[in-house]
């Protein structure tokens, strides 16, 4: 008898805790750009660990593509082992790189 309610309090918590994951409205899928998973304006729900920063390159006609493109290029350049890009702001002109921890 104790079996089976411990059985069913295990299976209730894991139910809501599941259904409380799957119902969570900022859960999100990042987009990839040359081998980099691109965060604007969120952070990954992965755990990660902060390389470093980059700041903004001169960009000739300051379109967002082109602002991305440079960012993503002195990223990969400064932090070769980087995972991801995180912007904090919208003008994009500071990124942080990431690298996702080993579970």
């Amino acid at each position: 008898m104790k079996t089976k309610l411990f059985i069913g309090l295990f299976l209730t918590v894991i139910l809501l805790t599941a259904f409380t994951v799957i119902s969570d409205k900022s859960t999100a899928i990042a987009d990839q750009k040359e081998g980099l998973y691109i965060f604007l304006l969120s952070k990954p729900t992965t755990e990660y660990e902060y390389l470093g920063s980059v700041k903004k390159v001169l960009a000739w006609s300051g379109k967002p593509e082109e602002m991305l493109n440079s960012m993503i290029k002195k990223v990969k350049k400064e932090y070769p082992k980087a995972d991801g890009i995180v912007f904090t702001n919208i003008d994009m002109d500071k990124a942080d790189a990431i690298q996702f921890k080993e579970k």
